[in-house]
């Protein structure tokens, strides 16, 4: 073989090589696990759902226009799940769509403020900003309160309350000026479906991605954790090293603050 053949044979087989090397970085990097930035993200917007958590699952019960009474009531299911892909919300889907389909609770674009999106399956979405929060970490119970903003005709104002890990309630109102009293539209008392966990396993089957209560098991080098939702199983499964890094944070903090 002449010398001019053999610096082609090897050319070629130098770009090969190459050709190889950047096919082989270009599968790494699209299956690489969520970066730290994105962990950390997410962690901001669970800690400031955190007290929502309770909703995760499938409920039923009944919507009543007027408080008291059976006249225009339906009956209505839902379920809550959290939500990673584009930006991380805890999503509320109604199966009647009879007032609205969702109820998306996030963050504000200030990565602070906490914020409400109803959406029906026409028209535009309606963006409630919180007004109030009440919360009894000792009964378990939180109430919090968003509005619309004033301007919008007619001004929207919802009102969740937890009861307990089983119980909730939606209240729906509507006023057509800042001056005006708040009309009711319907509240939403809802049983949580299914059988609970007991009290005594909560702290043990915690959800390692949110802190809700755990349902689905995943596995880390050989350790069992649990999930409370399809949501966060994929974050978890997305980047497992990551979240066990950040669930041992949250318990630290917790002691922490316990111990004030």
């Amino acid at each position: 073989m002449t010398s001019i053949a053999i610096c082609q044979s090897f050319r070629w087989l130098l770009a090969l090589v190459t050709t190889l090397i950047l096919l082989n970085c270009l599968q790494a990097d699209e299956t690489k696990p969520a970066t730290t930035e994105s962990t950390t993200e997410r962690e901001a917007v669970v800690k400031a759902l955190q007290p929502l958590a309770t909703l995760v699952g499938e409920w039923k019960g009944v919507s009543q226009p007027k408080r008291g009474s059976n006249a225009g009531a339906w009956s209505e299911k839902a379920a809550a799940t959290w939500k990673f892909e584009d930006s991380t919300s805890l999503v509320l889907t109604f199966e009647s769509d009879k007032l609205y389909r969702t109820a998306v609770f996030g963050l504000a674009d200030d990565g602070k403020s906490t914020q409400l999106t109803l959406s029906k399956l026409n028209g535009d979405p309606i963006v409630l900003s919180r007004t109030a929060a009440e919360e009894d970490a000792k009964d378990k119970f939180v109430g919090w309160t968003f509005a619309s903003s004033s301007d919008s005709q007619p001004q929207i104002r919802a009102t969740i309350r937890i009861i307990s890990n089983i119980r909730c309630t939606l209240l729906f109102e509507e006023r057509t000026g800042e001056k005006s009293a708040w009309r009711r539209v319907t509240e939403i008392g809802m049983t949580r479906a299914g059988e609970r966990l007991a009290d005594a396993n909560a702290g043990e089957r915690q959800c390692i991605v949110t802190g809700g209560l755990g349902t689905i098991k995943v596995t880390h080098e050989g350790k069992t954790y649990y999930v409370c939702c399809e949501g966060c199983k994929q974050a978890f499964d997305a980047d497992p090293a990551g979240t066990v890094e950040a669930y041992h944070e949250r318990l630290k903090e917790a002691a922490e603050n316990k111990s004030k």
